[in-house]
């Protein structure tokens, strides 16, 4: 049972650091941009897409020097004659009812597994709201917000979260959704109870039981990986290295696909496994390594890439003395999320990808600035510090505002994009629509048909074990946007 638990709470903390971190990790089963759901109907998953080594894929050939530039999608005001009316479930001629989900962080610093809370997520929604209120709501509409907290251990609590937010209370949408062991409930809100879905994490499978427009905004392994690779090859990164492909057990259906981006690029690795040992049990990690290490040694790898959660293999490379290059592609697991089994000092210079920081966020975010402003204006009496001056056991306000920052913004441009007549099917065609945007984090940003996950917005990070309490990330590159 131990385990298991362990297990559980793990998948949490990734999920959390995902979302938490830099405003838009990567899904991780890689497999979130897929085509919008159609209400009544299922959705099929994204077609895979081919790069091509030049030019880069999707990324804009910018100049370093260049600031991203945060911009929100044009969107159309109604039409001053138009009346307004009931148009669909939790939508009335006055009012727009959302449910707004988020995890018990109480019971996450009551177990151990979290030194401190995201402050008054309460507090931060119902400001988030009220400041839209304030500004004339959506299309004229107020927003009423529902929320509902639920236990980061298995899925039960999620599940009963989901029906008393949509069946109970019958809100229109439905912000964050729930994350790691809950994230198999977010299938309960667009799917068994037919509800748009602004977040959680999708998959081809859960898109499958969609009956309700769902999009999030993280990018995808995919999606993130490809980045990746773009980056470190405009670094010129990329030329003449023996690659080494290692998969952990929850990231092994991506492998394949992994290896094959690189082979789109003209690059053979050198080896290509997955490891089969559970995250939690580090005795068997620690033997699978040492067998691995050899083979790895004997394939001339001078570079390994790691897939998935990247801890094993960041401490085994140091403990059985390879001598290799480290890239990363989730970066969820890296910076100060490194897991507690890693020697700091074993991940120096291990490169990832991913968007703004959050000390970027912080200082030169303009859209982040504006939930900032808004929390500040009702709440003057709490300081929303920056995230890199946190001293230990203080709550990580800056973690839970600008995560749910990202849900609210992405909400209201696709809300007003869809009109006046809000409903399911105006909502999906804001989705497919509403092309390039910026919310917070994500100076450059996009959806479509066939793109259901927001992030475009990449550059390449380097860990550093001399800051911060276990490392930070630290940008290496200039921020660039990556939309397909």
């Amino acid at each position: 049972m131990k385990d298991k638990k362990v297990r559980w709470l793990t998948g949490v903390l990734l999920a959390l650091a995902a979302v938490g971190a830099a405003c838009g990790g990567n899904d991780d089963d890689g497999a979130g941009d897929t085509s919008a759901p159609a209400p009544e109907a299922t959705a099929a998953a994204e077609p895979e897409e081919a790069a091509s080594p030049e030019p880069a894929p999707g990324i804009e050939d910018t100049p370093e020097t260049e600031e991203p530039v945060f911009e929100p999608a044009p969107t159309e005001e109604p039409a001053p004659d138009i009346p307004l009316t009931a148009t669909w479930r939790g939508v009335t001629a006055d009012a727009i009812t959302i449910g707004v989900t988020y995890l018990d962080f109480d019971q996450l610093v009551e177990l151990g597994f979290s030194p401190t809370t995201w402050g008054d997520q309460e507090l931060m929604i119902q400001a988030l709201a009220d400041d839209i209120n304030e500004r004339g709501g959506i299309n004229g509409r107020q927003l009423e917000v529902i929320t509902d907290k639920y236990s980061p251990i298995g899925a039960t609590e999620a599940e009963a979260a989901c029906l008393r937010v949509t069946e109970d209370n019958e809100v229109f949408a439905v912000l964050f959704g729930f994350l790691g062991p809950a994230e198999v409930a977010n299938t309960c809100i667009v799917g068994t109870q037919e509800t748009i879905l602004v977040g959680g994490t999708i998959t081809p499978d859960r898109l499958a039981e969609a009956r309700a427009p769902w999009v999030n905004e993280r990018a995808t392994r995919s999606i993130s990986t490809s980045a990746l690779f773009t980056l470190l090859e405009a670094e010129g990164m990329l030329d003449g290295g023996s690659i080494a492909v290692i998969a952990d057990a929850s990231a092994a259906p991506q492998l394949e696909e992994v290896a094959g981006l690189l082979r789109d690029r003209g690059i053979e690795p050198v080896l290509e496994i997955a490891t089969s040992a559970q995250v939690s049990d580090l005795i068997a990690q620690n033997q699978e390594w040492a067998a691995l290490s050899e083979r790895i040694r004997a394939a001339g790898a001078d570079t390994l890439l790691l897939v998935g959660n990247a801890s094993a293999g960041i401490e085994n490379a140091a403990l059985n003395g390879l001598e290799v290059d480290i890239w990363a592609t989730d970066a969820s697991g890296l910076g100060s999320n490194i897991g507690n089994n890693v020697n700091p000092e074993s991940a120096r210079g291990v490169i990832t990808v991913n968007a703004m920081t959050g000390a970027q966020i912080f200082e030169t975010d303009p859209r982040f600035k504006e939930c900032l402003d808004a929390f500040n204006a009702r709440h003057p009496d709490i300081e929303v510090k920056h995230p890199d001056t946190l001293e230990e056991g203080e709550p990580l306000w800056y973690n839970g505002l600008s995560a749910h920052c990202r849900f609210f913004q992405l909400f209201e441009l696709l809300a007003t994009a869809a009109g006046p007549n809000l409903t399911h099917e105006t909502f999906a065609e804001a989705i497919a629509n509403i092309g390039e945007f910026s919310i917070a984090g994500q100076p450059y940003a996009s959806l479509g048909p066939d793109k259901l996950s927001s992030n475009d917005s990449f550059q390449l990070l380097e860990q550093d074990p001399d800051r911060g309490a276990r490392g930070e990330l630290v940008p290496i590159g200039p921020l660039r946007d990556a939309t397909p």
